[in-house]
């Protein structure tokens, strides 16, 4: 079985975009293994990724260490971009 796609997910309190995004990871999960990890924005984590990947607001979204996205996340282009990986592993 193929490990799980890592996911580190950086949110703000009271962003509707963070919900959005980690609803949408919820979903996907159920056909698509992930491990995501939530990182607050006001942690040192998150106020670094911030400042290194210059977003205006979150939500952050890595995928296996490597940016993806911030703000509203694209449903079709995160699927697409997970089977591409997922496809990648397969044996």
């Amino acid at each position: 079985m193929n490990a799980p796609v890592e996911i580190v997910l950086v949110t703000a309190p009271g962003c509707h975009f963070c919900g959005e995004t980690n609803r949408l990871l919820d979903e996907i999960g159920e056909v698509t293994r992930l491990e995501v990890r939530t990182v607050p924005l006001s942690s040192d984590e998150g106020r670094g990724l911030l400042v290194r990947y210059r977003v205006p607001f979150p939500p952050i979204v890595l995928v296996e260490g490597v940016f993806f996205g911030y703000g509203r996340i694209s449903r079709r282009r995160l699927e697409s971009h997970l089977a591409g990986l997922t496809k990648d592993v397969a044996v």
